[in-house]
């Protein structure tokens, strides 16, 4: 608690001098009168980024309107309320070091929270190849065709699943957690494919962890990006330190949402945005157009190239918003007619080398859920119709977990590649990536400021998105 109170003390001494700021550089209340603007600043999105940057702004006395595509909260937070079990379908963990997280929810007033390994059914089942099997079996299995310490990697928890933490080296080549844009640390800026192979992975390896990337191609996936996570995984404390909103992870961005004192605008899409010395114009697909001093844009890459921008952003900027990806990433889930664990004798949970990925068995006060959780790029789900994917997904399921035939039921869908709003799940870098663009994504052009996850330096995921915003709210109110 000490540690989240020193926090707020230092964001009050923030804004308290940014107050100062904004008087004095023309962004107050006076301004934006003589103008006609419509806010002192504009924030385009309203995920945890978006969020944190209009309250952040809001918190030092600037009048923020906050502009949002979709009809509800979040970004790639989403609790489905309306499904049995109320499962989550993107950002759900809060890890130890979420400094700004927790800071929030303690302000405002917390909520029931309970451990992420007191939801989920540990360890998994295991298919390989079609054969399934207990994960204690997997060692002495004649399909296990890894070498040396690979055959036992994991134990009997997490076997096989854990092969890429093996090849973890500790201590990690990143020093810090904003050490993976060092200059040095391109040397790892190389396929995760030659990283592993250098250290001596197994083609059996090799083939087992490609399972488990974004790309489902170790040859187009960054082992610096991989190191990143690993080191941010490391500075989380591990799973043992990850709990959930009871309620709801949802919970979290509704309540940031309700501190805001300006109306979101919903259901409004941002189609351009003009800035110059005097201000900028911000434009919506309804025809619509807003004015403000400046503009912070808090959305997913994908989304932001459809957003045209005046003047054009430099050469190498364009390039990264073009050219970083998104992993692609379809939840399936399912209810739980009958116990289909006493059936087979295996654990409700199950990680596969198949196409499907991974299924996880959730329960709490909720009610009980099956995950099935797909990012292969390749899936023909990607751009197949929520009822087509629950019915293929049922089909494939029962084929890789026959107990569950008559005893699951798929109930819902969340595409992310498809979702409008998002267009993908999670960032990463390709090979090179990172030597050639860093974060540049994160530079202000002009009067226009961006944030979002693929714009955090030090964190990733939640605190990623909240670290972005803040970090710009902080760019805008240190412009005097």
């Amino acid at each position: 608690m000490t540690v989240l109170r020193t926090r707020r003390r230092v964001l009050k001494e923030i804004a308290a001098t940014a107050g100062v700021v904004a008087a004095s550089s023309g962004l107050g209340s006076k301004a934006l009168a003589a103008s006609r603007r419509d806010a002192d600043v504009i924030v385009v999105g309203a995920g945890l980024a978006g969020l944190n940057t209009a309250l952040t702004l809001q918190d030092a006395g600037l009048s923020v309107l906050l502009l949002e595509g979709s009809n509800r909260v979040g970004g790639r937070v989403m609790t489905l309320d309306n499904v049995p079990g109320r499962p989550e379908a993107g950002g759900t963990e809060f890890g130890a070091g979420y400094a700004r997280c927790l800071s929030m929810i303690d302000r405002l007033g917390g909520f029931p929270m309970q451990k992420w390994l007191d939801t989920v059914e540990l360890p998994f089942a295991l298919n390989f190849d079609g054969t399934l099997m207990p994960m204690s079996a997997w060692p002495d299995s004649p399909l296990n065709k890894m070498v040396g310490a690979e055959r036992t990697a994991g134990g009997s928890l997490m076997g096989p699943f854990a092969l890429s933490m093996m090849y973890a080296p500790r201590p990690s080549p990143l020093n810090g957690l904003d050490s993976w844009l060092l200059p040095e640390a391109t040397a790892l800026d190389i396929s995760y494919a030659d990283y592993l192979k250098s250290k001596g992975a197994s083609e059996a390896a090799l083939r087992f962890i490609s399972n488990d990337v974004p790309t489902a191609d170790l040859d187009r996936f960054s082992a610096l990006w991989q190191h990143r996570l690993f080191r941010f995984q490391e500075f989380m404390g591990g799973i043992d330190g990850l709990n959930r909103i009871a309620t709801g992870a949802s919970r979290f961005p509704e309540g940031i949402a309700k501190l805001l004192k300006r109306e979101i605008a919903f259901n409004t899409q941002v189609t351009a945005i003009r800035a110059d010395e005097r201000g900028v114009e911000v434009r919506t697909k309804g025809g619509r157009t807003y004015r403000a001093g400046r503009v912070t844009v808090a959305v997913p890459l994908p989304l932001l190239r459809q957003i045209a921008i005046e003047p054009a952003l430099p050469p190498l900027q364009a390039a990264a918003v073009q050219e970083i990806p998104y992993d692609n990433m379809v939840n399936v889930f399912f209810a739980v007619k009958e116990p289909y664990w006493k059936v087979d004798g295996l654990p409700g949970s199950m990680w596969t080398n198949q196409p499907m990925g991974r299924m996880y068995h959730f329960k709490s006060d909720q009610g009980e859920y099956i995950w099935m959780n797909v990012r292969n790029p390749l899936s023909p789900w990607i751009k197949m119709s929520d009822a087509d994917v629950m019915q293929d997904a049922t089909r494939t399921l029962n084929a890789a977990r026959p107990s569950t035939i008559g005893r699951v039921e798929a109930i819902a869908v969340v595409n992310w590649s498809n979702y409008p709003w998002t267009r993908g799940h999670n960032v990463y870098r390709l090979p090179g990536q990172i030597a050639r663009y860093g974060n540049i994504v994160a530079e202000p052009h002009g009067r226009i400021h961006f944030a979002g996850d693929h714009t955090a330096v030090t964190m990733m995921g939640m605190e990623g998105a909240m670290e972005s915003g803040e970090r710009a709210a902080v760019e805008i109110l240190q412009l005097a």
